[in-house]
């Protein structure tokens, strides 16, 4: 076996030194390169709850009130209250919940989902051709508001649907008696992801003359 000289010992040695720390080296950067992209994620995640929190703190107050007009009228009356930092809102569009329970068909040859769907099921209904309402009650279109400003708008009270009969009317405004209005507001400003709000509503008799 041939002798390996001290000269040729020392090179192979600094080349398995060499390999060794470049291996190191290797290491140390995915370590680096892994470190780094967690705090990438950690920064995306913490960035999106300050976003998500910035979001409910910024959630409009709306407060809204409905007081009898008479003959089966009444008028809804909703002001934008805060937060101050908003000022405005480029679009505020408010449309009736129906009451909350599931209506489906029950019956053949009964109303379809589509009919059960289009009546508004719930004790008023915006007036239809006024505030620029749909025909069937359901919504007005969407409007800017200013910070404090209100809106007032014209209800009416629903009435059965006509597959219920034309005697149901009695029925139809015992289920709804004391029952709240019950709504979807949504809002919407430049530069911000839009809000749902529900408001549940109860209406209010007309107060008497001279209070």
């Amino acid at each position: 076996m041939p002798d390996v000289s001290w000269a040729e010992g020392l090179s192979t040695g600094a080349a398995l030194f060499s390999a060794a720390a470049a291996g190191l080296a290797l290491k140390i950067s995915n370590s680096a390169t892994k470190a780094a992209e967690a705090s990438t994620t950690t920064a995306q995640a913490v960035a999106a709850i300050e976003r998500q929190r910035w979001h409910h703190d910024l959630t409009p107050q709306i407060s809204a009130t409905i007081t009898e007009a008479g003959s089966d009228q009444a008028n809804l009356r909703l002001t934008f209250e805060g937060p101050a930092s908003l000022l405005r809102l480029d679009a505020v569009e408010i449309s009736i919940r129906d009451d909350g329970y599931t209506h489906i068909p029950s019956t053949a040859g009964g109303p379809s989902q589509e009919d059960l769907d289009a009546h508004v099921w719930g004790p008023y209904r915006f007036k239809p051709g006024i505030d620029e309402a749909s025909a069937d009650g359901r919504s007005v279109p969407a409007v800017p508001v200013e910070l404090g400003a209100w809106r007032q708008l014209l209800l009416e009270r629903t009435r059965p649907p006509l597959w219920q009969g034309p005697n149901s009317d009695g029925y139809w405004r015992s289920q709804y008696d004391g029952a709240p209005v019950r709504l979807w507001v949504r809002c919407r400003r430049e530069g911000h992801e839009p809000w749902l709000l529900t408001l549940n509503v109860p209406v209010r008799d007309v107060p008497p003359q001279g209070d």
